[in-house]
C-alpha cells in the first residue's frame, strides 16, 4: 500500500481548493469547506496561503451564514489574470503566440509571417520577439507569466529526444530539440513545454468541451490537412505513448501493397493531404467534388473506425484543411460511412476552434506550473 507524506496530502488539498475556485470563482471558507469535505482549519490555511500567492483576494462583502444564521462569512475573489502562460503555435509559414489566464481565456495574441522554421538559429529572434510582445501585456494585467508551451507540426520522439519535420525541400529530418529548448530557456528564463501540434490542439478541444458541459472522459481528435495526425485524451489525460509518438496517424495503412520509402509519406497523408486532394481533383467540377467528399469521408471513417474499435470513445472531432474544404457534407457523409463499417454510433463533430494549437500548449505549460506555484 503506498504512503504519503504530509506534504502529499497538503500539495493534494491545495490542488482541489484550487479547482474548486476555477468552478465558482466568488466562495467564502465555510463554503469551500462544505464543497471539499475538508476542515475550517484546513481551508483556512489554504486561502490565506493561496492569498499570499495572488491567487485569491478579499472583497469586503460577506454573506449570511445558513439560514440567515451564523456569523457573516467573508468572499474571497480568484483572480483569473494573477498567472498566465503564452502558446505558440508553428503551422506553415505563420507562427502565433496567444497569452492566456488560469481559465484559458485569451488576454491577448500576437502573429509573425516568417519562413525561418523552428529547428533554425535565427528562429531565436523571432521566438524573442513574440514572448516580449506578450511579457509586456502580461504587465499590464499584473500577471505572473510562468512559462510557455510551443506546439510544432512535427513527430516529437522523447526517448531520442528529436523532432521530425520537413524541410524546405519537402523532405523529413529529424533534429535534436534539447539545444533548441535550452538555447530558448536562457533567452527568456521561463520554462519551456515542446509539443506535437495535434495533441496541443487536442487538449484545447477537449477543454473547449468541458467548458461547454459536452466532454466525456476520452477524445478522439484526427486532423487532415497539410499532414495527417491524430490527438487522444484517455480519462481526461493526454495520451503520448512511449516515445510521445501516439497519434502518427500518417502512418496507418488500408494498403497491404504500399511500401513506403525514404523520401515518402505514409500511406494515410499520401491519400488525405490537402495537397494530394487538390493535385487529384478538379474541385470546380461538381462531380470532382462528389468523388473527393466521398473518398475523404470513406478514409476518414476507416480510421476512426479502427481506432474506436481498439480505444472504444465515443468522442471524435475531426478537424484541418482537408475537412475545412467541405466541413458539413465531409462530416455527414464520414458519420455514414461509420455506421455502416461498425456497430458504434460515437460523436463525431468539426472543430470550430481557432489557433487551438496555441490554446492548448499554453493549458499544458499551465497545467505543469500551477502544480510547483501551489505546491511550494
Amino acid at each position: 500500500m503506498k504512503s504519503f507524506l504530509p506534504n502529499d496530502i497538503k500539495d493534494e488539498n491545495r490542488k482541489i481548493v484550487f479547482d474548486i475556485l476555477l468552478q465558482y470563482p466568488e466562495m467564502a471558507k465555510v463554503e469551500i469547506s462544505e464543497k471539499t469535505a475538508m476542515s475550517f482549519v484546513t481551508v483556512s490555511k489554504i486561502v490565506t496561503f493561496f492569498e499570499q500567492i495572488g491567487l485569491l483576494t478579499a472583497t469586503g462583502e460577506s454573506r449570511e451564514g445558513s439560514g440567515g444564521l451564523g456569523r457573516k462569512r467573508t468572499v474571497y475573489r480568484f483572480n483569473e489574470n494573477s498567472y498566465t502562460t503564452i502558446g505558440i503555435q508553428i503551422i506553415g509559414n505563420t507562427i502565433t503566440a496567444l497569452l492566456i489566464n488560469l481559465h484559458g481565456k485569451i488576454i491577448d495574441s500576437y502573429s509573425i509571417e516568417t519562413d525561418i522554421p523552428f529547428h533554425s538559429q535565427q528562429f531565436t529572434s523571432v521566438f524573442i520577439k513574440l514572448v516580449e510582445h506578450l511579457k509586456s501585456k502580461a504587465k499590464e494585467t499584473n500577471s505572473v507569466v510562468l512559462g510557455i508551451g510551443i506546439g510544432v507540426d512535427g513527430a516529437i520522439n522523447t526517448r531520442k529526444k528529436t523532432i521530425r519535420m520537413r524541410t524546405h525541400h519537402n523532405k523529413e529530418n529529424d533534429f535534436e530539440y534539447e539545444s533548441i529548448i535550452e538555447n530558448l530557456k536562457r533567452e527568456v528564463n521561463l520554462p519551456i513545454l515542446l509539443e506535437n501540434d495535434v495533441n496541443a490542439a487536442t487538449v484545447a478541444e477537449f477543454r473547449n468541451l468541458e467548458n461547454s458541459d459536452q466532454a466525456t472522459t476520452s477524445l478522439i481528435h484526427v486532423a487532415a490537412g497539410d499532414g495527417v495526425g491524430g490527438g487522444l485524451i484517455i480519462n481526461k489525460e493526454l495520451h503520448r505513448g512511449v516515445n510521445a509518438r501516439a497519434g502518427e496517424l500518417e502512418y496507418m495503412c488500408f494498403d497491404s501493397e504500399y511500401k513506403r520509402t525514404p523520401s515518402s509519406v505514409g500511406w494515410l497523408e499520401s491519400r488525405l493531404a490537402i495537397k494530394y486532394l487538390l493535385s487529384a481533383y478538379d474541385l470546380n467540377s461538381a462531380n470532382d467534388v462528389e468523388a473527393c467528399i466521398d473518398y475523404v469521408s470513406k478514409n476518414l471513417a476507416l480510421t476512426i473506425t479502427n481506432i474506436i474499435s481498439i480505444l472504444d470513445i465515443d468522442q471524435v472531432i475531426i478537424s484541418g484543411k482537408t475537412v475545412a474544404l467541405f466541413p458539413e457534407r465531409i462530416l455527414d457523409r464520414t458519420k455514414s460511412y461509420v455506421e455502416q463499417y461498425t456497430e458504434w454510433t460515437p460523436q463525431i463533430s468539426v472543430s470550430d476552434l481557432h489557433q487551438s494549437t496555441a490554446m492548448g500548449a499554453a493549458i499544458l505549460i499551465l497545467q505543469q506550473e500551477m502544480m510547483n506555484v501551489i505546491s511550494d
